[in-house]
């Protein structure tokens, strides 16, 4: 009798045990890793979304952190799942790796190619940017074909002027307003940091507004922001890409919603421009750049191979197939 009792109990222990553990695992919050660049604007509403705590209503735990090189590889490396990367996945699908294209998150790019305080009297035009040295954010990055495209646009070649790394952000307006380069290509937070100072500096490109971009791209929208992630891995994680993108896209509803100082005031400390009046101005030029749903538009995978077919040989040469780069099927709550 008492043998049967204790084997009762313990039957009973060990299925709670079960249920415990089961319970445990189905509650268990998937988990997101997302890169994200030093220059936190380009990418303020998925910040928005970890503050606002809309990743943890979508039972998501989402990890956001600082990665230094190509989000390329660090996907390749497994850690992590989502970054950065408007042609990140035609230059994917050159090198035979499938990346796509999945949330829009600005419809036109931050870049303004701006004279330097010390050239301003002597470069008037692109034609008296021959010879001269060029800031980019890396040699060789997105930031120095944009720069190819729009002196190509504009009549100079590329050889015809020197790119040179200046980085993003602070670093980036600093080494323009000291002269280390003629004109530099910022984007961002650094563009408002030097014009706050330098008012007077002349403009070259502005893509900030759908008239810039208009002139630059010969289109209004031109994806400035766009999250990526490996096909595998949407693939594989549907429900969670889906919870992600509706996370980041009420971030970017709120954010089109309130004013810059409510935005500014949900950013850390250590996000902020240092100078109010600029940060705050970034804000707002960002919030006029906000895409209304998030979707790759018609026309827009062909206008970024164009960009980038100018200045990259292996994509000219490779068979893409744009359709598989970028797709807009977790933007539906299905």
């Amino acid at each position: 009798m008492l043998g049967n009792t204790f084997a009762k109990i313990s039957l009973a222990t060990v299925l709670a045990l079960c249920l415990l553990a089961c319970g445990a695992s189905s509650s268990a919050a998937p988990k997101v890793r997302v890169a994200v660049s030093r220059d936190a604007v380009t990418l303020l509403p998925v910040h928005l979304a970890q503050t606002l705590g809309y990743y943890n209503e979508e039972g998501l735990d989402v990890t956001l952190t600082e990665v230094a090189g190509a989000p390329q590889n660090a996907m390749r490396e497994g850690t992590i799942d989502v970054a950065l990367g408007t042609t990140t996945p035609i230059q994917a699908a050159a090198s035979g790796e499938s990346i796509q294209g999945f949330l829009v998150i600005y419809s036109t790019t931050n870049n303004v190619l701006i004279v330097s305080p010390g050239a301003n009297g002597a470069v008037h035009g692109f034609a008296d940017l021959k010879g001269r040295r060029i800031g980019v954010s890396n040699v060789n990055s997105l930031s120095e074909i944009y720069l190819d495209y729009v002196l190509q646009t504009n009549g100079v070649r590329k050889e015809d002027v020197k790119a040179v790394a200046i980085g993003v952000g602070a670093p980036a307006a600093a080494a323009v307003e000291r002269g280390d380069v003629d004109a530099g290509l910022l984007l961002g937070g650094s563009i408002n940091m030097l014009l706050q100072k330098h008012p007077e500096l002349t403009i070259l490109a502005d893509t900030r507004t759908p008239e810039g971009s208009q002139k630059i791209f010969g289109t209004a929208v031109f994806p400035g922001s766009l999250l990526v992630a490996e096909e595998r891995w949407l693939k594989g994680n549907p429900d969670t890409a889906r919870r992600f993108v509706r996370a980041v896209r009420k971030a970017m509803k709120w954010m089109g919603d309130h004013s810059a100082q409510e935005v500014r005031a949900n950013l850390r400390a250590d996000q902020r421009i240092a100078d109010a009046q600029a940060d705050l101005q970034t804000i707002r030029d960002f919030q006029h750049m906000l895409s209304p749903d998030g979707a790759i538009r018609k026309g827009s995978p062909e206008l970024m191979y164009k960009v980038l077919s100018g200045s990259l040989e292996d994509v000219r040469k490779a068979h893409i197939d744009l359709s598989k780069a970028y797709t807009n099927e977790y933007l539906s709550g299905k």
